[in-house]
């Protein structure tokens, strides 16, 4: 089994950069950002959704579509200019986000009338995937996604640990089409002060029923794109979105951190191989949003981790616009069954 090693390195605002390795990084830092001050992010109870809604006025601050000489997230020591991770090189590293959505504080300035508030408790984190402005999933290699896999495991433990935590949610926004403003290969880790409402959904769905388990064998013949003895990737039969593609673990786990080393190794091989069977099928890089969506405690015994891709296509290049029904109503209008998107996508990726 492949050894990590994590650093902890206290930034200038006294916030924790880590970096995660899987060699040990002693290499001295070089000049690091200024310190960045925003204003204290809020939560506000939707009463006819009945759903919180968050409010983070620094966001809008935040870096978008920097020159292309200038990126924040590359090592900083060869460039003329201090980035987010001040050393020359690096694995995968995992920081603060400046513009946080959720960040525990005690304040609460925004009473309104009527409406109930309170500080959006928890914590943003950026993960940068590689030292490679160029690189992403499907273009690193299978360590390297082991060691991701890895730093998601330490984030899930760490941050569930919290007293003001709830749920943890690792995603990745890919593409302009899904809202990135820095291309960089990066995901994100949200850490709510309450679960999220999807997921509260899947919560009460799996305490019914393993819906993943009971429908594996439809999943293994009909719908996958791909699979191994440990893991299956498939459009499913409930698909909202074209060419939508789950990751599910054929034995039932809480979340990755459950995984032994064959796990593991299947999961990042398929994490690669869908990616690179996106990037196949439209002849470039394919935006996309994907989330792990993984249970609210370490040792939940009913609920089934799984990875779920929504690419932001109807048709190839034609874009799926969530539009009247979907957006006003909830009830998303599919084009194209996925039976039909099972057998594209699985000429797209190496079997």
């Amino acid at each position: 089994m492949i050894k990590y090693f994590k650093r902890i390195f206290k930034r200038n605002d006294n916030k924790n950069l880590l970096l995660f390795s899987t060699s040990k990084h002693v290499e001295k830092n070089t000049k690091e950002l200024e310190i960045t001050n925003s204003p204290y992010p809020h939560l506000r109870w939707h009463p006819l959704r009945e759903e919180w809604v968050t409010y983070s006025a620094g966001r809008e601050k935040r870096t978008a579509f920097p020159p292309k000489k200038y990126c924040p997230f590359c090592p900083s020591g060869n460039l003329e200019y201090p980035t987010e991770i001040p050393f020359n090189n690096f694995e995968v590293a995992v920081f603060p986000n400046r513009w946080s959505s959720f960040y525990t504080h005690k304040e609460n300035n925004t009473e309104l009338d009527g409406l109930l508030t309170k500080p959006a408790n928890g914590q943003c984190e950026i993960i940068v995937y590689s030292a490679n402005h160029a690189d992403t999933v499907a273009d690193m290699s299978l360590t390297q996604i082991e060691l991701l896999v890895h730093t998601w495991n330490d984030r899930y433990k760490e941050l569930l640990a919290k007293e003001d935590v709830k749920y943890v949610l690792p995603f990745e926004n890919r593409g302009e089409e899904c809202g990135v403003t820095l291309h960089h290969p990066h995901g994100q880790i949200y850490a709510y002060p309450f679960i999220p409402p999807v997921i509260e959904k899947e919560v009460k769905a799996f305490k019914k029923e393993n819906y993943l388990l009971s429908n594996m064998e439809s999943l293994e013949k009909k719908y996958y794109v791909y699979q191994d003895d440990n893991i299956i990737a498939a459009v499913p039969p409930y698909a909202r979105y074209a060419y939508e593609i789950w990751i599910i673990p054929k034995v039932k786990v809480a979340g990755p951190w459950m995984f032994n080393e064959n796990q593991l190794k299947s999961f990042s091989v398929c994490l690669q191989k869908v990616v690179k069977g996106y990037d196949s099928l439209l002849d470039k890089k394919c935006p996309y949003i994907m989330g792990l969506h993984a249970a609210p405690t370490l040792d939940d015994k009913t609920f089934h981790f799984h990875v779920e891709f929504y690419p932001p296509l109807r048709s190839y290049n034609k874009p799926k616009i969530l539009a009247g029904s979907e957006s006003m109503a909830g009830v998303f209008i599919m084009d194209m069954l996925p039976e039909k998107t099972a057998i594209i996508l699985r000429e797209h990726i190496d079997l």
